[in-house]
């Protein structure tokens, strides 16, 4: 595994940390402050703002658990690519889908550009 996919494995899995923790706040800081976000209803938000209020709304509409899978990643200076998969669970079952993120390095620290996601099998 490269250095570049190991940096991106830690953030998506600290990403991940601070959800399930209800830290909506530190999640939203994992993003570019200019970032975009398309999610599985195809609404775009934008900045960090943005992106706490959609985390908010899962937390809102039951998410319990959320579990992400990195299947590839690639990218060269400070961008990067990651392609995953998810599961959500709430309490109607579980949402599954896939996501691909565009990953930015600032100020030396690995942030999220833009993401979007799909769900493939909604509860």
């Amino acid at each position: 595994m490269s250095d570049l996919e190991q940096e991106i494995r830690n953030r998506q899995t600290e990403l991940t940390k601070k959800f399930n923790a209800g830290n909506i706040a530190d999640v939203a800081e994992i993003y570019d402050p200019e970032c975009t976000t398309i999610t599985t209803s195809g609404k775009q938000v934008e900045g960090q703002t943005g992106v706490e209020e959609v985390y908010q709304q899962y937390m809102d509409g039951g998410v319990m658990n959320m579990k992400t899978t990195t299947q590839e990643v690639n990218g060269s200076g400070d961008w990067a690519f990651e392609r995953g998969s998810y599961e959500m669970e709430i309490d109607r079952g579980t949402v599954r889908g896939s996501y691909l993120v565009v990953w930015k390095k600032i100020n030396g620290t690995w942030l999220i550009h833009n993401d979007c996601l799909t769900a493939t099998s909604p509860a």
